[in-house]
């Protein structure tokens, strides 16, 4: 068959890994930011008793391969009880990585903020939390847009592993397909063609983000 009766045949199949992958893409990225969020707020503004276990699971995480991941929480779920369906373990195990990542990523820009800022704050009879969301969070959120976008870029690479665990993703599709046809050229150029555009786009945003961040601080240098 040639190429042309070969996508005709196998579009469709395609199409719905595209959209399994950009369902998982999305919803990973939904779960991971505000627990990402939530861990570095913690672990830069709660006590030791928080932050230190905090800071151990979040690097446990890091250390592991993602892949070990997924296997543990697909495979492991019937030993609590109850068996995970393939996207929903790929939804949780993904969301765990990223919010690991992302945390540090968030942790970073938290950091960043000159720490005289609470001491001002507090002499002004200003609330932690207060200060923390009109005065902390406003500038940190600018310096986390890039290389959180940088890291969305990853997550969505990282759905490709899905395929593992029985989701038929993107990857999943193309290898199905190739394992009938024997033509792995135009199955692995469509999947890579589906990724590009995905990351393409969040990287357009990125560069759109980081401009209009750019432009920010050159109109207060005024």
């Amino acid at each position: 068959m040639s190429y042309q009766d070969l996508f005709l045949q196998y579009y469709p199949s395609m199409l719905r890994g595209l959209w399994t992958t950009l369902l998982l893409s999305a919803v990973t990225l939904l779960i991971a930011t505000p627990l990402a969020l939530v861990i570095a707020l913690a672990r830069e503004n709660c006590g030791r008793m928080i932050s230190i276990p905090l800071a151990i699971l979040v690097n446990t995480v890091r250390l592991l391969p993602a892949l070990l991941v997924l296997f543990f929480i697909f495979y492991a779920s019937p030993q609590f009880g109850y068996r995970l369906q393939p996207l929903t373990a790929a939804m949780i195990g993904l969301s765990i990585m990223g919010a690991a990542y992302m945390s540090e990523d968030f942790r970073g820009s938290i950091a960043a903020i000159d720490p005289g800022q609470y001491k001002a704050a507090k002499a002004l009879g200003l609330s932690h939390l207060h200060t923390l969301r009109r005065i902390i969070l406003p500038q940190a959120v600018p310096l986390a847009i890039p290389p959180y976008i940088t890291r969305a870029i990853i997550m969505v690479k990282a759905t490709s592993l899905a395929s593992m665990v029985a989701v038929s993703d993107l990857t999943a599709s193309a290898s199905r397909a190739t394992s009938i046809t024997y033509e792995p050229f135009l199955f692995i150029m469509l999947a890579g063609i589906g990724y590009l555009l995905i990351s393409g786009l969040l990287a357009l945003l990125q560069a759109w983000a980081e401009a209009k961040i750019a432009r920010a601080y050159r109109l207060a240098l005024r």
